[in-house]
């Protein structure tokens, strides 16, 4: 909404103030800027900018106060010569007269309200047009229309010293589309003169011209003295005049020229100050002489009376005084022995809120914020004196370091917007100086951790240079290759490597240097210095100097010959162990086929089809090998049905049902006894889960069901319809596709399905198994 934006600056609120404090000092400002939600420094910043909402609740309390309808006119005229216009007052003044005066005044307008336009249009050497128009979505009250009617009337009286006269035909508030003013002023006296004397040197020359053949020279002659006489006469009476309004306007500036003064000193010093403080993060990296040169730059640069910069410690649970300028001894003591808890969350400290938050504040009257300080802080800031303080957050890449402090305990100066803008500049260059000073003690710290580490880690650390010479090596070598330090520096990385991997190792070389690869874990083989093969796992990266230029290859040599004897001792076991698992898994499916003989060779078959369908999908032959070895037992838990049941000839009754719908539950219970590989049991568990929630022992639907069961659930379904049965003969391949093609996306996976349909009809798939003699499934069945 417009009425929370900002639109109008804070130099018109201020003239109201500055024109209250002069004629109507019985009225107290600080009720009236409270209710408007405007704090008093804000004011003191030419920058600030207030919301329609502001405005119109501060004119609304000023005019119960004022109990004046024309207030709002009587600021407008006012506002021209008050210190609130500041450098524009000035600014208006040095041109000639009220109508070039006028014709900036759309400049002069942008940079007090962007609530409304306002444009000027010359129509007489002494009337111009001014037509003010509102931006889109803003509301404009009629006290707002007041103010700008005097302050067009006020801008002629610098020049004339009257008001302008003003005609106001069309308003946005009687219905116009704009406000429209027609401006006249009177003309200046020594205007007035000029135009006497050129009209009488006009009207004299002639005059003369024409008697000079009527008069007797004589007498002519005395006539164009008198003329001249005259003439002169209005001339330096005119110019009397132009001087004395010179004068006057020189005047009126001069309280506008000091405070420009006094603001370019501030900006130089404040500028001065930055650039010092950029110069000493450089040049001085102890971070306590760091500190102490920002204090007194703070000091010398800038107009407060106390600063103090407090520091997080180490563990980030308190804010501590490091460093301050200003204070007495005993202030200094006692600023020395606080502390404030960054680790209690009940903590209402200004400090620690500011920190929090990342937001600064600035507090004029203490006694407004003493109900929301903890007795902590209290205690604090009477222990300190402080009436009136700015707090800004010390941040470097949005992390909190720390706090600065300034306020005017002795010079009771008010403190403004504009102080802590500044503030909050300098803030984020002292955080980025107290980062370089700590990224500096880092880096020597760490170069003698890196030093220590290095003379005592158990892999061998190395740098080679531009040509692959070695150029530094830790004592790790001796134990690992056998050589002294001092025995391989200089050589070349190649005197320590076979003679076939030589050309490998050039070329990865040349990666790190050319192409700025880093090497990461390569396994190699490195010569000992006996000439026996040690396996090393070798790492090496760009090493580059100051200016970034290549100037060789940093890295570590991890031993793993031990580990590489081990690894190979592994696999073999694994091998081993896989094979004892797959003998298993093959007897445990042909246990449960033996039971019955219509489904023998069932979940080879099963296992076959899921099986190409995985590989069909992509998976990875990890996935497959499970997917494999859970099509083999998917039926493991038939093992607890009586054979009578499963070849049953005849439909099952209802318990003897139950019992055979519980096979999946049995087989997920006995592969959890004996700790069995996780997918091998989900695929137990759910092959006859179904996607829409239908299938059993759990009733899951969706992604809740394994791929790998998905997969196995298709493949059980065809091969079971392909296939004999106790209580019916084999429906045959086609009749089990088209089944699945119908139940594809509703109860079976419709990419699992299309996976399946693709391998019988574009790709030939048969479920013959490699031991069996006649196809009994073949397609055709």
């Amino acid at each position: 909404m417009m009425e929370d934006t900002p639109l109008y600056n804070s130099r018109i609120i201020r003239s109201y103030v500055e024109y209250l404090h002069r004629y109507l000092p019985d009225i107290d400002i600080a009720p009236l800027l409270k209710y408007a939600d405007i704090e008093s420094y804000q004011l003191e910043d030419e920058g600030h900018w207030l919301t329609q909402r502001q405005v119109d609740r501060f004119h609304e309390m000023l005019a119960k106060k004022a109990d004046d309808l024309e207030i709002s006119r009587k600021v407008g005229r006012f506002i021209t010569t008050s210190r609130a216009s500041g450098a524009l007052g000035q600014y208006l003044l040095g041109f000639i007269n009220p109508a070039t005066a006028y014709s900036v005044l759309e400049k002069i307008n942008a940079r007090l309200s962007r609530g409304v336009v306002l444009k000027t249009r010359a129509i007489g050497s002494d009337q111009v047009e001014a037509r003010a128009i509102p931006q889109p979505g803003v509301v404009e009250k009629p006290y707002q229309c007041l103010n700008r009617l005097g302050s067009l009337e006020s801008l002629a009286k610098l020049f004339t010293k009257k008001l302008a006269s003003i005609e106001h035909p069309v308003c946005i508030h009687k219905g116009g589309d704009c406000c429209l003013y027609v401006i006249t002023w009177e003309k200046t006296p020594s205007f007035f003169w000029k135009k006497i004397r050129n009209y009488f040197f006009i009207i004299s020359f002639l005059i003369c011209l024409i008697s000079m053949s009527i008069l007797n020279p004589v007498y002519w002659d005395r006539m164009v003295l008198l003329f001249v006489v005259i003439a002169m006469g209005v001339t330096i009476y005119s110019e009397h005049l132009e001087k004395k309004e010179l004068m006057a306007n020189i005047q009126n500036q001069g309280d506008a020229a000091d405070r420009l003064l006094d603001q370019i000193n501030k900006r130089y010093n404040e500028t001065l100050l930055i650039q010092e403080i950029g110069q000493a993060s450089s040049m001085i990296l102890d971070i306590d002489m760091l500190l102490k040169f920002v204090m007194e730059a703070l000091e010398k640069r800038l107009d407060f009376d106390r600063g103090m910069i407090m520091l997080a410690n180490k563990q980030k649970d308190s804010l501590i005084y490091t460093v301050g300028y200003g204070h007495n001894p005993r202030d200094e003591s006692y600023l020395k022995n606080i502390k404030f808890h960054l680790d209690n969350p009940l903590s209402k400290g200004t400090a620690v809120d500011v920190f929090r938050k990342q937001k600064p504040i600035l507090v004029n009257d203490v006694s407004e914020i003493e109900s929301d300080l903890s007795a902590k802080s209290l205690d604090f800031v009477r222990a300190m004196g402080s009436q009136a303080f700015i707090c800004v957050p010390i941040i470097y890449k949005g992390e909190s370091m720390g706090v600065l402090i300034v306020d005017n305990v002795q010079s009771k100066k008010p403190l403004s917007q504009t102080d802590m803008s500044l503030l909050m500049g300098i803030a984020p260059q002292i955080g980025i100086s107290i980062s370089n000073a700590i990224a500096y003690q880092k880096i020597k710290e760490s170069e003698e951790r890196f030093r220590s580490l290095s003379e005592n880690a158990p892999d061998i650390i190395y740098t080679l240079g531009i040509n692959g010479e070695f150029t530094y090596i830790n004592p790790a070598i001796e134990p690992n290759l056998g050589y002294r330090p001092d025995e391989i520096v200089g050589k070349y990385f190649v005197d320590v490597t076979r003679k076939e991997d030589v050309s490998r190792y050039i070329k990865a070389f040349k990666q790190v240097r050319d192409q700025k690869q880093t090497l990461k874990e390569e396994i190699g083989i490195l010569l000992h210095k006996d000439s026996t093969e040690r396996y090393f796992s070798i790492s090496g990266a760009p090493n580059f100097d100051s200016e970034g230029n290549f100037v060789g290859l940093v890295g570590i040599f991890k031993n793993l010959t031990d580990i590489r004897r081990s690894e190979m001792e592994l696999k073999r076991s694994l091998e081993k162990l896989q094979l004892a698992m797959s003998s298993t898994i093959d007897a445990i499916s042909m246990i449960v086929e033996s039971r019955d003989p219509y489904t023998a060779g069932h979940q080879r078959r099963v296992a076959k089809l899921a099986v190409a369908i995985a590989r069909e999908l992509g998976l990875s032959e990890e996935r497959v090998d499970l997917i494999r070895m859970g099509g083999l037992i998917h039926d493991i838990g038939k093992i607890y049905i009586p054979a009578s049941i499963l070849t049953k000839p005849s439909k099952l009754g209802d318990l003897e049902f139950a019992m055979m719908r519980s096979h999946p539950t049995v087989g997920y219970k006995i592969l959890n006894k004996v700790d069995f590989i996780p997918v091998i049991v989900d695929i137990v568990h759910q092959h006859h889960e179904r996607i829409d929630g239908s299938g059993y022992p759990l009733g899951i639907s969706g992604d809740d069901i394994f791929l790998e069961s998905r997969i196995v659930a298709v493949a059980d379904t065809v091969e079971a319809m392909a296939s004999n049965r106790p209580y019916r003969p084999a429906r045959g391949v086609p009749f089990a596709l088209e089944e699945i093609r119908k139940q594809r996306g509703s109860s079976l996976d419709a990419m699992v399905v299309d996976a399946c349909l693709k391998l019988f009809e574009e790709k030939g798939f048969s479920f013959k198994l490699d031991n069996e003699e006649t196809d009994i499934n073949a397609y055709w069945v």
